[in-house]
């Protein structure tokens, strides 16, 4: 896990939520009603391009490729960020891709009265953390909050941790 990265991240908190905050709420004014009707799937999806938007013009050092196949951000132009979100409280999914080594910041996120509430974790994850579906018929590998809790290096950036029985659940914050 980069803690460059992390520290860098963790100074400009305040101003990428602003920036975030700002993208959703546009997007939202901009859809009306159409919003509401959305999946979450797809919600989870903007609201992924709308932190690496938000991150870029926050984060000097960060740049956002915008092309499937590399990374969602770079930092100082070679160490790649990716970003994975989730309305859910414990797990992450994503496609084969999803399963490239490097840092990631893991987002999850709800909507309380309108308010955006987060939470963020930063680690780095190799293909090896990655579970696989283990069915043909479905294509996506998925990452647990107990599992990068549990086994790897990560720093909490905004939230924190509700720990229950078997699972450990993320906190949102606003």
């Amino acid at each position: 896990m980069n803690n460059k990265m992390t520290k860098v991240l963790e100074e400009n908190l305040t101003q990428i939520k602003k920036e975030l905050d700002e993208r959703h709420n546009n997007l939202k004014t901009s859809m009306g009603s159409g919003y509401k009707k959305l999946s979450t799937k797809l919600k989870s999806e903007l609201l992924s391009n709308l932190a690496e938007t938000s991150i870029e013009e926050c984060v000097v050092d960060m740049i956002a490729p915008l092309a499937d196949n590399k990374s969602d951000l770079l930092f100082e132009l070679n160490k790649t960020l990716e970003i994975k979100t989730t309305a859910g409280t414990d797990s992450w999914r994503g496609g084969e891709i999803s399963k490239r080594p490097g840092d990631y910041l893991m987002v999850g996120w709800e909507e309380v009265n309108g308010e955006l509430k987060l939470f963020i974790i930063h680690t780095y994850l190799e293909e090896s953390d990655w579970k696989s579906s283990g069915s043909n018929n479905y294509y996506a590998t998925s990452m647990s909050l107990t599992y990068i809790v549990e086994n790897l290096p990560y720093k909490i950036i905004k939230g924190s941790l509700n720990k229950k029985r078997i699972k450990t659940h993320m906190v949102k914050a606003g």
